[in-house]
């Protein structure tokens, strides 16, 4: 039988905030995914340092991280997408200009300022193990080796001030109080996950994915076969081959069982 592969968003779709971790019930369906010959990769729009130990520890084979600009399998990096050091320069002078605070992520570790304690405050609610957060650090060398950064304001006016310094890199704006996600235009979840698919030779028929949010939309897009979470945005619903119960009802589960099955997974 041919190598199938399975990608998966992390929130809202594996785990949920009001339960606060991913459930026996899904991480034995991903298990059972991988024992039956599937690969199970997770395809997030966090850095390395943000996937929790919650995560790690379900054994996943591989990550598309940082939307699509980080690609690791078996603990192997398969591809980095740096962002353009002078750029990020700018950008992070007129931050510090107009009091935006901000992350910095690499391959490895996310750098921040112990005094931004706005975004550290966020960060306290979103699964994510501090001990991967560096305060202490030399700037442009941080910078040399960014991929990602994410900024954060507490008003309008700063979240829109924020939106025009970072308008040389694609963003995802979510508002006061949460985070400006900051990335290349040139990758993606979609990009991400044609590069494993062409270095693992495996074909796009035999891609699935289950997501819930608007990054997961080129996702959709992308693979053989999505299946959208209830809890989902209509765009990615729209894209869907089949809808998953909620992520509180452990949705991802119910559609893996019925996949095996009828032996598709």
């Amino acid at each position: 039988m041919d190598r199938k592969i399975i990608f998966f968003d992390i929130d809202g779709t594996i785990f949920s905030s009001r339960i606060g971790k991913v459930t026996d019930r899904v991480i034995s369906g991903i298990r059972q995914a991988q024992k039956r010959g599937n690969l199970c990769f997770i395809a997030s729009g966090r850095p390395k340092a943000f996937i929790a130990r919650n995560i790690k520890e379900i054994g996943f084979d591989g990550y598309v991280l940082a939307n699509g600009a980080h690609i690791q399998y078996g603990g192997r990096d398969l591809g980095v997408c740096y962002l353009d050091s002078e750029k990020v320069r700018t950008m992070c002078s007129r931050f510090q200009e107009g009091n935006i605070q901000y992350i910095l992520s690499t391959p490895a570790y996310s750098y921040i300022d112990s005094r931004f304690t706005g975004l550290l405050n966020f960060y306290r609610k979103c699964n994510i193990d501090f001990e991967n957060l560096v305060h202490e650090f030399d700037r442009e060398d941080v910078i040399s080796r960014t991929l990602k950064i994410e900024a954060w304001a507490d008003t309008e006016k700063g979240v829109a001030y924020a939106a025009d310094c970072c308008r040389e890199f694609a963003s995802e704006i979510h508002g006061p109080g949460e985070t400006i996600e900051i990335y290349n235009k040139t990758v993606s979840k979609a990009t991400g996950i044609q590069n494993v698919l062409e270095r693992l030779n495996i074909p796009v028929e035999n891609s699935f994915c289950f997501g819930d949010g608007p990054n997961d939309i080129e996702m959709f897009q992308t693979v053989g076969h999505g299946f959208a979470m209830e809890n989902g945005v209509a765009e990615v619903k729209e894209l869907a081959r089949a809808l998953c119960p909620d992520v509180e009802k452990d949705g991802v589960a119910v559609k893996l069982g019925e996949l095996f099955e009828k032996n598709i997974l």
